[in-house]
């Protein structure tokens, strides 16, 4: 685990200086080790900052230069490569190191990029070729492992966090009132929502080409084209054939020259993980972090430890620590992202890298079995949508104020099931987003193009690939990346291993909600007693914003830096105060908002 970044300027103007800028941004990714290197032409300059995981010798030190001159660095890890470095022995290219790095840059180089199909892993990474003069960037196909670019006059950057990117002097901090709409919307940037003019995500399954100027962008993995649904699988026939898919996916995360722990709590998602774990004779340690004000699961995890003989650690963080988050947001985050989980997922990983540099987790669960509320409103709230608009908006605020009851209301009131699931899954609905920015009217965050292809799913799995598109990769896997990256911890997620998604998103409603097929998988590897349903992690923001955070958000919220952000101050006053009345919980409105406006006076 790593953090990269790079300076493509076709003039032969790109600066060691700048990059190494950079790259010093990337410190927390990368304590263990820094490289820069330039290609003698100033085309191209590539940085990287390491943490050591596989191969901690000087062999594995990046950037990497193969003998025929190309150069990789690297992010992320791709669990295969042991069955790679045999396929480059058969033809004649051995591997020195023992780790993957050298094993990703021998395979690139043998086999360009369709190699990236038989890659298993998470990663982002940049192969300069010095004869070609040309770059490749590519993402994994879940989008793990984050990689920003930069489209520059004469060329382009590229950096594993926006920061880095922030650093180049060339990338101008050119705001406007569309894009904080569309932000706004989700709290997260996402496929349009990237608030920077010429700044953007290379999205999840895709690569970059760049070669004299001229710069392509393709998919090398599609997921919805994977998708083909067994309408006919059963139970246990489902949990038969995801059990060895599982096992090997822990199996293959568990390699680690240093030490590695699994997440464990009470939920059934980081119990298979830990189960697989152990089916697979591993014994790890086993970590389960208390939280204040939610329920103790540190129970049930000792429980489920005892049965797999493991040692389980239980540790117990207050509000203060999580309130500690608060006040260094912009710094955690790197680029806006304005979920309230961001503050217990940073504490859970400060915990675990006091004993540990690789965790497994069970994140990907919800996303892919339905875990979320909204994914089991939809389909509910799609025939009530046919019913007059006129009648829906009445209806709407007979709702309760509570978190749900308001975006269900907002939902309710929406012109298509499109907007109606934005306003079930994003922050402020588009009318008030619009509002807020003196708008009109603001488009939806998802390109038409996007939801066009998923219209023709069934209603039912559509909304969970769209979240599988963009929610899982710019939103959970983001803040989980940017917490444990700011301990330098590595964090593997077993369940996003691609098989195993391409079987999750297959299974029929039935199956593929309410995580049937996981639980069956838990007992069949030796968990007889059921994982009960875990609450995940969730902070008291409505309590927070009325209590210890009131005064220092109320200062974001209408001070000088969100005037000049142009956002209407009577709206947020109108939202502000129905929250403090207790009139409706508008926290996540309101925590959006400060988020966008620290994010702005650190980093622009």
């Amino acid at each position: 685990m790593c953090g990269i970044c790079g300076w493509v300027d076709w003039r032969g103007a790109a600066e060691v200086a700048v990059v190494r800028r950079m790259a010093g941004r990337l410190a927390e990714r990368g304590p263990d080790g820094e490289g820069v290197w330039r290609d003698p032409s100033g085309i191209a300059v590539l940085g990287h900052r390491r943490l050591k995981v596989l191969d901690l010798s000087d062999r594995a030190e990046q950037p990497m230069q193969d003998p025929g001159g190309d150069v990789l660095v690297y992010n992320g890890e791709v669990y295969n490569f042991g069955e790679l470095r045999r396929a480059l022995e058969d033809v004649g290219r051995p591997v020195a190191s023992s780790g993957d790095t050298e094993v990703v840059l021998a395979s690139l180089v043998r086999w360009g990029p369709e190699v990236l199909h038989r890659f298993n892993g998470m990663f982002a990474l940049a192969l300069w070729s010095t004869g070609r003069r040309r770059l490749l960037l590519a993402r994994d196909r879940i989008g793990i492992k984050p990689l920003f670019v930069a489209s520059l006059a004469h060329g382009l950057i590229f950096a594993s966090e926006l920061p880095a990117l922030l650093s180049h002097p060339e990338v101008a901090a050119d705001l406007n009132q569309e894009a904080i709409a569309r932000w706004l919307q989700l709290g997260y940037p996402a496929e349009r929502t990237m608030l920077l003019r010429g700044v953007w995500r290379l999205p999840p399954g895709h690569l970059l080409e760049a070669e004299e100027e001229r710069v392509v962008v393709r998919p090398w993995y599609e997921l919805a084209d994977r998708l083909a649904i067994r309408h006919g699988v059963r139970l246990p026939e489902a949990a038969e054939e995801l059990e060895p898919l599982l096992r090997d996916a822990v199996r293959i995360r568990l390699v680690s020259d240093v030490p590695l722990g699994c997440f464990l709590s009470g939920g059934v998602d980081s119990t298979a993980v830990v189960a697989a774990a152990a089916a697979e004779g591993a014994c790890p340690e086993t970590l389960t972090v208390q939280f204040p004000d939610g329920a103790d699961e540190s129970p049930w995890a000792g429980r489920t430890a005892t049965v797999l003989g493991l040692a389980n650690r239980v540790e117990r963080c207050s509000s203060a620590e999580m309130l500690e988050v608060f006040s260094a947001w912009p710094r955690i985050a790197g680029d806006p992202l304005a979920d309230p989980s961001l503050a217990p997922t940073w504490v859970a990983s400060r915990a675990a890298r006091q004993r540990w540099t690789v965790a497994l987790s069970g994140d990907g669960g919800d996303e892919l079995l339905s875990g979320y509320p909204r994914l089991r409103f939809m389909p509910r709230l799609r025939p009530a949508l046919r019913l007059p608009s006129s009648l829906r908006r009445i209806g709407a605020p007979l709702l309760p104020a509570r978190r749900w009851g308001t975006k269900l209301g907002a939902a309710l009131a929406a012109d298509d099931e499109w907007s109606a699931y934005q306003a079930l899954q994003g922050v402020w609905p588009a009318d008030d987003a619009a509002q807020l920015c003196g708008l009109r009217e603001v488009a939806l965050p998802w390109s038409p193009d996007l939801l066009e292809r998923l219209t023709d799913l069934p209603a039912w799995h559509r909304y969970r690939m769209l979240d599988a598109l963009t929610f899982l990769p710019e939103r959970v896997l983001a803040k989980v990346d940017r917490a444990s990256m700011d301990h330098s911890l590595e964090v593997r997620v077993p369940l996003l291993d691609h098989r195993v998604v391409e079987f999750l998103l297959s299974l029929p409603p039935r199956l593929g909600s309410g995580k049937s097929v996981l639980r069956r998988v838990v007992h069949r590897l030796g968990v007889t007693q059921p994982p009960r349903t875990k609450r995940g992690f969730e902070v008291p923001l409505a309590g927070w914003l009325r209590g210890p955070l009131r005064e220092q958000v109320r200062g974001n919220l209408f001070g000088s830096t969100a005037g000049r952000l142009g956002l209407h101050r009577q709206t947020l006053q109108r939202v502000w105060d129905d929250h403090q009345a207790g009139r409706a919980d508008n926290g996540e409105r309101l925590l959006a908002v400060a988020v966008l406006v620290r994010w702005v006076e650190q980093w622009l």
